[in-house]
């Protein structure tokens, strides 16, 4: 808690104090914040941010809650190897698919977008994803599956009746997780954005080469960082009992 605090009072004091050591008893003043949510756009990048979240949320968890179930309970042809790719493109450094996104993203008019930002993140989701849900899924009583197929159930039916009723808390986590690494994405966001950046890259602006703003500074750092923080205080529970269903089984 202690740097959120230094980080406050950076933020609240003015430009000459806030250049110095901060002080730990002062009269805040949060006009840095109005500057910083007003003059430089932060409730624009905050749209961006929170839309490219919610479009990567919904085509990772579409693609990865199926995919994830027919690798677990299906023989699948070469499933070690596709297991490996997915452990070996979650460990790619992101700066290696930045150039070829962005050629795709600009042919296909989707540069500088929140869809697109949010079809370039699958790239680094998908495989985290993917590992987490095979977990939940493998945590599941494979009997529960064989009556299913007992009583006349297709693996859609499987899924929709059986498993997914089961796996509702990793769900949960696995989207809580990939929200907020997504949420500070940077090299990506970075590579791919301009006019529309997302939070992260508008609070790496306000620092400059020759001169900086602390108190903006800081105040960009805390409206960057809250949204995450806050919202994780309240996920905690969930994804402390989406990470325990498995040892629970």
């Amino acid at each position: 808690m202690f740097p959120l605090y230094w980080t406050f009072c950076i933020a609240t004091q003015d430009p000459v104090s806030s250049f110095g050591k901060p002080k730990f008893i002062f009269v805040p003043d949060f006009s840095a914040f109005a500057v910083v949510w007003n003059d430089q756009g932060f409730g624009k990048a905050l749209i961006m941010s929170t839309l490219t979240v919610a479009i990567t949320l919904a085509l990772t968890l579409v693609v990865v809650v199926p995919a994830a179930f027919i690798l677990t309970r299906r023989q699948v042809r070469a499933r070690s190897a596709l297991l490996g790719w997915l452990f070996v493109a979650y460990l790619f450094p992101d700066f290696l698919v930045a150039i070829p996104l962005y050629s795709v993203l600009q042919g296909i008019g989707l540069y500088d977008t929140a869809p697109g930002l949010a079809v370039a993140y699958q790239t680094a989701t998908v495989p985290l994803a993917m590992w987490l849900m095979l977990a939940f899924f493998r945590a599941l009583p494979p009997e529960l599956f064989e009556a299913a197929t007992l009583d006349g159930c297709d693996a859609w039916r499987t899924l929709r009746h059986v498993a997914l009723p089961l796996v509702i808390p990793g769900i949960a986590t696995t989207a809580i997780i990939v929200a907020i690494n997504m949420w500070n994405e940077v090299t990506i966001a970075l590579a791919l954005t301009s006019a529309n950046p997302t939070i992260p890259i508008l609070a790496s602006r306000y620092k400059g080469y020759a001169s900086m703003q602390w108190d903006q500074l800081g105040a960009a750092a805390l409206l960057t960082t809250g949204p995450v923080l806050v919202f994780a205080v309240f996920a905690q529970r969930y994804i402390v009992r989406g990470l325990t269903t498995g040892i629970e089984r």
